[in-house]
């Protein structure tokens, strides 16, 4: 155990050496977690778009009166032809637009003329909607969006002419919909995205600089001078490991801090609950990096795997993309992937005060990931260096 600390002791004693390294582990994720948690964000906001109005009416006015007024939407003209608009979608000017025909304004009133039984008769103006599909994401957001407002202004105009009559809407509709919003009631995209970049910091600042640590030991030829020692490979691993351990507690704690105090995410759960899963989790980030490093023999070489394997962790955890969407063949892929689980957890625990009881099933995930992956870890490294 004496062995133990004095190679952990040796590890910070390195750090504090190496005021590049300690710019590594604080500068960065500071950077990254406030401009991420703004930069990443989900909503659809200032979408610019074009209208061709072939009826240039008071109806048509008032409907373009109601996209115009959207902070979803930044207008950018009128356009004289549908080729015309085709042109600004090519260029990249636009990514929407809107078509109102020629009889618009009849249509709609058509439409307005109740029958006896309280329902409009004959079909709706047709409005002609061009997205941009390059983004299919974005484009199916912001068709929802303009749709949407559309759908609102066509129900106001019925309402107008209900209550004309002192009649309601509200008694024709078949469906009365009462929507609650769990966890996030103002859906603030940060509140799901921070937690998520939280957990993507841990991961390369444990993972890499574990792995950067042992391989710097190959370069210098100080590792071969330990193995002679009578420090134990095992010894070598932890006393590498534990320091990175210390510091991605620390560094959990400070992305939390400023979750909390910058961008307002609640913290329901429990601390100790937390501490625990990050320790689950960061059993297999740590054995990632010596894994890396028993493999590597360069710090390049170490970069660039570490890259590599973090590209899929990122992309197959359900930060970018819902575990839920991707094909069943990948889903099973996905298990094996501890970002995956601890992604999950933090988020639960922060937004709904989930505990041991909801999440144990990833827990017990995390810790059989871990298990395998720091034992072949370590068993690999005591093969290569014996």
């Amino acid at each position: 155990m004496k062995l133990l600390w004095l190679i952990i002791w040796k590890e910070f004693q390195h750090l504090r050496r190496d005021p590049g390294s300690i710019r590594l582990l604080i500068g960065p994720p500071l950077i990254q977690l406030f401009i991420l948690g703004y930069a990443m964000n989900t909503e659809v906001k200032n979408t610019p778009y074009a209208v061709l109005d072939r009826c240039a009416c008071p109806a048509s006015a008032s409907l373009l009166a109601s996209t115009a007024s959207s902070p979803l939407f930044k207008f950018k003209g009128f356009a004289r032809s549908e080729t015309e608009l085709r042109e600004w979608m090519d260029q990249g000017r636009i990514r929407a637009a809107l078509l109102i025909p020629p009889d618009f304004s009849r249509r709609v009133e058509e439409r307005l003329q109740l029958t006896p039984t309280g329902f409009p008769d004959g079909e709706g103006a047709p409005i002609g909607i061009w997205v941009d599909g390059q983004d299919a994401s974005s484009s199916g957001v912001a068709r929802g969006y303009l749709t949407s407002i559309l759908n609102q202004w066509s129900q106001e105009r019925l309402t107008q002419k209900l209550r004309a009559q002192g009649r309601n809407l509200r008694d024709l509709m078949p469906l009365h919909v009462d929507t609650r919003i769990a966890f996030n009631p103002l859906l603030e995209s940060s509140w799901y995205m921070v937690p998520g970049i939280a957990v993507i910091l841990i991961t390369m600042i444990t993972c890499m600089m574990t792995a950067f640590s042992i391989v710097r030991e190959k370069e210098s030829g100080t590792l071969e001078q330990l193995l002679v020692t009578p420090i134990k490979p095992i010894h070598i691993v932890l006393g590498k490991a534990l320091p990175f351990f210390i510091i991605g507690i620390f560094q959990l704690s400070f992305a939390l801090t400023v979750a909390r105090l910058w961008f307002g995410i609640p913290f329901l759960g429990s601390y100790w609950e937390l501490g625990l899963f990050c320790a689950a989790y960061m059993l297999s980030s740590l054995g990632i990096g010596i894994l890396i490093s028993t493999v590597a023999k360069t710090l390049q070489q170490a970069l660039f795997i570490t890259w590599f394997f973090l590209l899929f962790f990122m992309l197959l955890s359900g930060f970018f993309l819902p575990v839920e969407n991707m094909p069943g063949w990948v889903q099973i892929i996905t298990r094996a992937n501890p970002v995956r689980y601890f992604m999950f957890v933090l988020r639960s625990i922060l937004l709904k005060g989930s505990g041991f009881m909801d999440l144990w099933r990833e827990g017990v995930s995390m810790l059989a990931i871990g298990a395998v992956v720091f034992t072949g870890a370590v068993a690999l490294f005591h093969r290569k260096s014996g």
